[in-house]
């Protein structure tokens, strides 16, 4: 009887302790399914990347306006939306054909210029070439971003290359071709009865196509002059220096008879 009592109570214990490793086991799983997960530290963006990403939208949004507008104009140099400033000459261009005086048309060089008060601006899918023209009083806005020269050569052919104005001008209902070199203005040929004559300042020059313009500003803020009032008003700008050349330069060409 004793033995079969021990017996019985060894069995009562060994089977309390495997309960208590039971619910141990229990507790243990329950804790770790309850168990938080941990928390991990968000990862900050390098301020340097940031910059590097904004740099290159820039740079891209620039490339594709660039191409959008050069992919419109035949114009021979970069189209730009806005008008530069580091070089800012205003030569003043004159153009007779057997003393009747022609007109150099507003809105050359400025691709769908925007008209207000007779002048030709820009509107927000306007660009603008290095030369071009305001107004007809003759005034050429010399604009850029360096100091590059420009040449009467260049002006014409922004003005032939300016889509709405046909590529040509018309001169007593007759329509002629945007062209001028020493034997040849506005398709007004030299011949034995004619010759074309360049006047800078009252005086001959046989640089024709290849006059510099840079050097022959003609606007200034004293004294002024009717034909810059009121696009080319104030002093020329060039580079951050002072301009060297003086002011109210003229540049005259002439198709005349040689009696």
């Amino acid at each position: 009887m004793l033995a079969a009592a021990s017996a019985l109570e060894n069995k009562r214990v060994n089977e309390g302790v495997s309960m208590n490793k039971l619910i141990r086991s229990l507790r243990r799983r329950r804790g770790k399914r309850m168990r938080r997960p941990r928390k991990y530290k968000k990862r900050r963006i390098p301020w340097f990347i940031i910059l590097l990403g904004i740099f290159v939208a820039v740079i891209v949004g620039g490339v594709a306006f660039y191409e959008s507008q050069q992919a419109n104009t035949n114009f021979p140099y970069p189209c730009l939306g806005s008008e530069p400033t580091t070089i800012h000459i205003h030569p003043y261009l004159r153009i007779e054909i057997n003393g009747q005086n022609i007109t150099v048309p507003a809105a050359i060089g400025i691709y769908k210029p925007v008209f207000s008060n007779g002048f030709a601006g820009g509107g927000a899918n306007s660009c603008f070439e290095p030369l071009h023209t305001h107004d007809s009083s003759g005034i050429i806005h010399v604009e850029w971003s360096s100091n590059k020269n420009f040449t009467l050569s260049d002006f014409f052919k922004i003005w032939n290359a300016t889509d709405h104005l046909s590529h040509s001008v018309t001169i007593n209902g007759v329509s002629h071709p945007i062209v001028f070199n020493a034997t040849d203005i506005l398709g007004f040929r030299a011949d034995s009865t004619h010759r074309i004559v360049l006047l800078v300042d009252g005086q001959s020059s046989s640089e024709y196509q290849s006059l510099v313009l840079n050097m022959l500003d003609y606007c200034s803020a004293a004294p002024t002059y009717p034909q810059c009032s009121p696009t080319a008003v104030g002093d020329p700008v060039y580079g951050g220096i002072a301009y060297p050349y003086g002011t109210g330069h003229t540049i005259l060409i002439e198709y005349i008879s040689n009696g």
